[in-house]
């Protein structure tokens, strides 16, 4: 059987080598689960991306044509296309690998999830990007 590898650069990217050589990503890939589950994650986070971009598109375009000027602005959204890509990601990982479970241990997260939320609210233990 062949080794999954991930190669260093990906359409023109150089992928660092923390992701390159993670034990997590190469757990998953080696499962169609884990595969699943990143390919949900990747088309979230780039939809949600691209939603943040083609709603402002207009403001992407008017602080190219006016140059460093509005370079703040255009970084402020690329910020916001990736915070919201982060969170999309994050929520698809959390429901496929909730759904991976089996219906016992899901049971009994679910319970725990609620009652945390009764303590401290809806987001307690969830990444906040």
């Amino acid at each position: 059987m062949a080794k999954n590898k991930i190669p260093k650069k990906v359409g023109g990217y150089k992928v660092p080598k923390v992701i390159r050589k993670s034990s997590i990503l190469n757990a998953l890939l080696k499962s169609d689960i884990g595969r699943g589950i990143l390919a949900n994650a990747l088309t979230a986070g780039a939809g949600a991306a691209a939603a943040v971009l083609l709603s402002e598109r207009d403001e992407i375009a008017d602080a190219a044509g006016k140059g460093a000027r509005k370079s703040v602005k255009v970084a402020g959204l690329a910020g916001e296309a990736m915070r919201s890509a982060a969170h999309a990601v994050s929520d698809v990982v959390r429901n496929s690998a909730n759904d991976a479970l089996p219906k016992k241990m899901r049971k009994a997260a679910n319970e725990r999830r609620k009652e945390l939320r009764k303590k401290t609210g809806p987001r307690h233990g969830a990444v906040v990007h």
